[in-house]
């Protein structure tokens, strides 16, 4: 493959190298950061457009100041420099787009190969959305223009999961061509992505304290004992599908359109089996000191230290087993469609886009199953549990014996099946469920060139307007035991086991089998039309959220010789109308709540150019983050009895921040980068639950003021900080080798490194008794960073990148006084612990238009983890394997 060094080893813009896939996207990204009016971190695809990895979230995850959340060992959400994952915005092409499930943006739904760059603003400007604390996350989609003439790129690959055996698979195609002198281009793409998994998977939740247990002998409040013990072994076909159109045409040097369409789905279909050993069941409170001689066991023994047990190991007799067997299947779909322009008039460049963009969050039950143990408790298992490994609890089973009132421990069961089960509940049911979303857009900026005080002034204004339109809607049909046995149609796990095994890896100290995902939605379907299974009353998770947004700016840029200073403010006003079910006065009715408020947002950025190749950034910024838009629902439940309320929020208001920022930048030559930076967010507003007066008077009732009420909701109570250092470098040993008339294939090694270091801290409000305490904001890891090793060289291109971040909060929780001291009533906070992630990428040029690729992901197999209030506390761990994919790309 050809390379070419730089014209003028100054001069970065001018370093063109060929047939390089990391060298080519750190050089193009290097520009593009470069050039930025403000503080960003960008990935760009190499010359055949590629990114490294098969999701946007993958991708932007090797970042600096990027650490990501997973969902069963898949990149899903972002949190930005350490913040929570709904303070990052998702725009296509500097339009901002609603995700699927609202505030939160997913990532794991978007294919990289619809981008040609992805940009990650970490200080945000004026003609930026004003909804961003972290930043915002700007996908640029590819032109024709990009490279004029006929370009045409596919894939395809096949892979293996090592966990459980299954396949990966992914194909892809992209084509683009210019006509008309080069004045008409067309884009299409395509791209397909799936894997079948297993996972292994234990889960102790939740822990429980005095009070809250069963536990009442002294030292009570030092122990927290696991209410449950539950293994979701979840089989799973999960992947995402792609697809872009987009044509553009250039009347003239002074004008162009262009409409575009790009439709991204992540679906999963997940069928879990979910074995639950509910301790606690039957169980009664012991108090009291020990007695002298041990008494015979007459009660199942949870909680109780007096027959030996501990929290960590102990044995509980006639644990009763409540499985569900559920056929699942979520799809969610962004379709986003733009028509827009590019314009210049007089002295002024003019830019307009119109965008009607749908969303949904589709999840859909083909069937759900509630089973349980019977009554009797000799048809329970006795249960010998050890928590001693906080990576691998296990259970083993066992008879249980009853002589008289005595319970004893039979022989071993080694199979789970071996117990008898009944419906219970909802005994089958199954939904359809969506959360979609309906958003109209405009978005107008005009800009021009003037002077000021002798020196060069870009000015820029603009205009935004959305209406976003989101709602909850679900139906489910189920029916109980007793309509079952009235129908004559019985329900046993036997009617739809299949003869397969469990594939995992862990211990369970038990044997099952999986059940048939056709026989158990066939039957789910045969109930259904028979009319045995019945519409149930979901109206309670029925809303209807209505916002509106419009939004101005002015801002200009300065320049000076020295660089240059960039400064505006935003003013947004925003307007919210929820709709929702509530029971008043024992009659369902809608209720509708409205909310409206303006924010502005000035900023301020200061670029200096110490040399032509270190750059000095200052920012001062600020943002806020809207609450959700499920929690702005007024979906409220009332107990008059206690004169309290439960529900959502509608005048919950956003969390506000105001950000400072100072980095150093250095692009070294030919192609290295390194920068360090600190940052400061000050935070008011945090959102926590806690209670407080109602304070509406549309509950109300005849005779029946509720406006006094207690509503405990998601409200505005906690200020507080998020501050940290990011150090990132990157570097080719190719002028050093060249230097040092080293051999040449040394030249082809390379490094790319940062790393994050946070501190955070909330104020979480007093609770009754429960005095005002401090916590990491949630999302927050102490340390992020990522590390790559490269090789590129005679057309081999290998990267060894490793990513790992310390534990960080996933929410809040509960707690509670006991004997003077604060301890958590349940789980407490709950947190995910450390991860990690070790994935090897190798792609190699047979010829100028073939290649051949290889990855191999998860490496260390490191598990997901959360735990709750302390490490000593596992409530998850979930493992999911390596991966392993092989395929071949051709470029045209």
């Amino acid at each position: 493959m050809a390379e070419s060094a730089a014209a003028g080893a100054g001069d970065v813009e001018e370093l063109v190298v060929v047939g390089r896939p990391i060298a080519e996207s750190e050089i193009r990204a290097l520009q593009i950061q470069k050039e930025s009016p403000s503080l960003v971190s960008v990935l760009a695809a190499d010359a055949v457009g590629r990114l490294p990895d098969q999701n946007i979230a993958f991708a932007i995850g090797r970042l600096p100041g990027v650490a990501v959340e997973r969902d069963q060992g898949q990149a899903r959400y972002v949190n930005l420099r350490g913040a929570k994952i709904n303070w990052t915005t998702l725009s296509f092409d500097g339009l901002s787009v609603v995700s699927p499930e609202g505030r939160s943006s997913r990532f794991d739904n978007i294919p990289s190969a619809l981008a040609s760059q992805v940009i990650v603003s970490k200080a945000v400007t004026p003609d930026m959305s004003g909804d961003t604390v972290a930043g915002n996350v700007n996908i640029i989609t590819r032109s024709a223009f990009d490279k004029p003439g006929m370009n045409f790129s596919a894939k395809a690959a096949l892979g293996y999961v090592a966990l459980g055996g299954g396949e990966e698979a992914e194909a892809g195609l992209f084509f683009s061509n210019t006509f008309m002198d080069d004045r008409l281009g067309i884009v299409l793409q395509a791209s397909k992505y799936h894997r079948n998994m297993v996972t292994d998977n234990f889960e102790t939740d939740p822990w429980q304290t005095a009070g809250a247990g069963r536990d009442g002998r002294p030292g009570a409040e030092t122990r927290r004992w696991a209410r449950e013990y539950e293994n979701k072994l979840y089989r799973l076909t999960r992947g995402n599908i792609g697809g872009s159109a987009k044509i553009e045409y250039q009347f003239d040097d002074n004008n162009e359109v262009f409409a575009s369409s790009i439709y991204t789905d992540y679906q999963d279909e997940e069928l879990r089996s979910n074995y639950i050993f509910r301790f606690d069941n039957g169980a009664t409170t012991v108090t009291g000191a020990c007695p002298a001689v041990a008494a015979p066991q007459t009660t199942s023994g949870f909680a109780d230290t007096c027959n030996g047990n501990t929290p960590d190991k102990g044995t509980v007799y006639g644990v009763q087993i409540t499985p569900n067997f559920n056929s699942l299947e979520s799809s969610e779909y962004t379709w986003t469609n733009t028509l827009g322009g590019e314009h210049k008039w007089a002295d002024w460049d003019l830019s307009w886009r119109l965008n009607y963009t749908q969303t949904e969050d589709g999840q859909n039950a083909p069937a759900r199953t509630n089973f349980a143990s019977p009554t009797t408790v000799t048809d329970r298992p006795t249960v010998e549990y050890d928590f001693t490994d906080d990576d691998n609890h296990t259970v083993r089973l066992y008879r249980t014996i009853l002589t008289g009132n005595v319970r004893s421990r039979g022989e071993q069961v080694f199979s789970i099946d071996a117990f008898p089960l009944v419906g219970t509940g909802t005994a089958i049911s199954t939904t359809d469920r969506g959360d979609p979303t309906f958003a109209y857009t405009g978005k107008f900026d005009a800009g021009r060139d003037l002077e000021f005080l002798g020196s060069p002034l870009r000015v820029k204004v603009g205009g935004f307007y959305s209406v976003r339109t989101k709602k909850a809607e679900e139906v489910t049909y189920g029916a109980t035991p007793a309509q079952l046995a009235a129908a004559g149609r019985p329900l046993t796990f036997d009617m739809f086991r299949n003869t397969k095994p469990f594939q995992g890896d862990i211990n369970l100290g038990y044997a099952f089998n999986y059940f048939s995902k056709s026989a158990i939605d066939d039957y789910a379907g045969v109930l259904l039309r028979a009319g045995v299974l019945t519409k149930q009353n979901t109206s309670g998770n029925y809303y209807r959220v209505q916002e509106s947004i419009l939004a101005g700016y002015a801002m200009g840029t300065l320049d000076q010789s020295w660089g240059n200073i960039v400064f505006g403010a935003r003013v947004e006003r925003t307007q919210n109308t929820g709709s929702a079910f509530a029971t008043i006065a024992g009659v369902q009715q809608i209720v509708t709540a409205e909310n409206e408020e303006t924010l502005v947002f000035p900023s301020a950025h200061l670029n200096w150019d110490v040399r032509e190749n270190v750059k000095v950034r200052f920012g001062v910024t600020t943002g806020a983050s809207r609450p959700d838009y499920d929690e702005l629902r007024p979906n409220f439940s009332i107990t008059d009895a206690t004169q309290s309320i439960s529900g959502g929020n509608p005048d919950a208001g956003p969390e506000k921040a105001v950000g400072f920022d100072a980095y150093l930048e250095w692009y070294l030559q030919p192609r290295g980068f390194f920068s360090i930076g600190a940052y400061y967010k000050d935070l008011t507003g945090v959102l926590f639950t806690q209670s407080g007066v109602f304070g509406r008077d549309i509950l109300n009732s005849p005779g029946v003021d509720r406006s006094g009420y207690t509503l405990s909701t998601l409200r505005n109570g906690g200020d507080g900080y998020l501050r940290g250092i990011e150090v990132a470098y990157s570097q080719s040993a190719e002028t050093f080798v060249e230097s040092a008339g080293l051999p040449d294939w040394l030249g082809g090694f390379g490094v790319q490194a940062n790393v994050t270091l946070n501190d955070s801290e909330t104020t979480i409000p007093a609770d009754g008794a429960v005095p005002a305490r401090k916590a990491p904001l949630l999302g927050t890891s102490d340390l992020v960073y990522n590390a790559s090793v490269y090789y590129e060289k005679y057309g081999l291109s290998a990267r060894l990148a490793y990513q790992f971040r310390t534990a960080w909060g996933q929410s809040v929780g509960a707690y509670q006084v006991l004997n003077g001291a604060v301890v958590p009533v349940t789980n407490g906070d709950v947190y995910w612990d450390d991860d990690e992630e070790l994935d090897l990428s190798i792609r190699y040029a047979i010829n100028e238009n073939l290649e051949w690729t290889f990855d191999a992901v998860n490496l260390t197999n490191d598990s997901a983890a959360r735990y709750g209030n302390d490490p000593g506390n596992p409530i998850e761990n979930e493992t999911f394997g390596r991966r392993y994919i092989m395929g071949i790309r051709y470029n045209f």
